[in-house]
Parts: structure tokens; C-alpha cells; sequence
């Protein structure tokens, strides 16, 4: 069964075809959630709200943009209702670099290990340092591996923006992991 057929039979309420759905896109919100909230409760609970609130909205999703992309968009836009009600900024991405980089490590040397691990925490802190509107394109492009139309989609706002936006973070990102060196 296609996706199309499977939003279909979920918009009829067939309880397997929601089942199906929800195991085939809650992990890539979760992903999301956890990386943008960087805590396992809080990630799980809007993965929750945003499976729920998609749900909801099935009827609403007309395929103008991709399925994953109008989920993105719906997780995103929980879990910043979640940091704005908790009134705290989001702390990115440490889970998912931290696993990246148990793969890489396997052959390095411990001395090596620790270069790493340092490494990875100031570039940890440096993105944590961007402000929203920077930070979370680099978020969606170098950690989610979203396309620009994509994070464009996800965001509402132009791809030139999201290009620019990024270019900005990046050359933030070089001079502060610069001037820390």
C-alpha cells in the first residue's frame, strides 16, 4: 500500500492503517523532537502531540508538500510552543552527534577520543549560541539532512532565506570555533 492509500484508509478510520502510519513516521519525529528538545520525556511527549495533532489533521493534508515535510512542520512547531512555554532555549543535537561519533570511534585512540569529544561540545555550545532563526536550518540541513525546499517548507519562509540564513550560521560558526582556538 502506497502512502496515498495509507493516509486514505487512516482518514476512514481504520485502525491498522493509523497503527502502520504511526510506526513508520514517529521515529523521524522523535528525531526531530529529541534534537531540537534535547530531552527524552519532553522529545517523547511532543513526538506524542504531534502524532496526535497530525491525526487530527489528516483531512487538512492536501500533498502540496511532502508527507515527511508537513510532519517536520507540525513537530517543529510543537516543540517550539514547548520551549517558549518553558521559557528555556533547546539544546541541540548532543544525542545524535554523541551516537555519530561512538561509530567513528571505534578504531581511534582514547587520546584521540577525548580531542573528539571536546571538539564535539564546543561545536555543541557554538550552535547552542545561534539564535533560532540561524540555528535551526542548521539543525534541519546538517542533522536531519532536509533539503533546502524542505527546510524552506518546514520554516515558511523562501529558500533564499533559508540559504542565507545559513550561509550567516556558518560563517558565525567558523569565527567563534575560531576565536576559541
Amino acid at each position: 500500500m502506497d502512502l496515498t492509500q495509507l493516509v486514505e484508509k487512516c482518514r476512514t478510520g481504520d485502525r491498522l492503517a493509523v497503527e502502520r502510519l504511526v510506526q513508520e513516521f514517529q521515529p523521524m519525529m522523535y528525531r526531530l523532537a529529541i534534537s531540537i528538545l534535547d530531552d527524552t520525556r519532553e522529545a517523547e511527549e511532543a513526538t506524542q502531540d504531534a502524532m496526535f495533532a497530525a491525526l487530527q489533521a489528516l483531512n487538512s493534508y492536501r500533498g502540496e508538500a511532502a508527507f515527511t515535510t508537513w510532519l517536520y512542520a507540525i513537530t517543529l512547531n510543537l516543540c517550539r510552543n514547548r520551549l517558549r512555554a518553558q521559557h528555556r532555549r533547546s539544546r541541540v543535537y548532543a544525542l545524535f552527534h554523541g551516537l555519530r561519533r561512538l561509530k567513528e570511534e571505534k578504531a581511534i585512540e582514547p587520546e584521540e577520543r577525548v580531542i573528539q569529544r571536546e571538539n564535539s561540545s564546543l561545536i555543541y555550545r557554538t550552535i547552542q549560541s545561534l539564535d533560532e532563526k540561524h540555528r535551526l536550518p542548521v539543525i534541519l540541513r546538517y542533522y536531519h539532512d532536509c533539503s533546502i525546499d524542505e527546510i524552506a517548507q518546514i520554516l515558511d519562509i523562501p529558500p533564499g532565506t533559508v540559504h542565507s540564513r545559513l550561509n550567516k550560521a556558518r560563517r558565525i560558526l567558523k569565527n567563534r570555533l575560531s576565536a576559541s582556538h
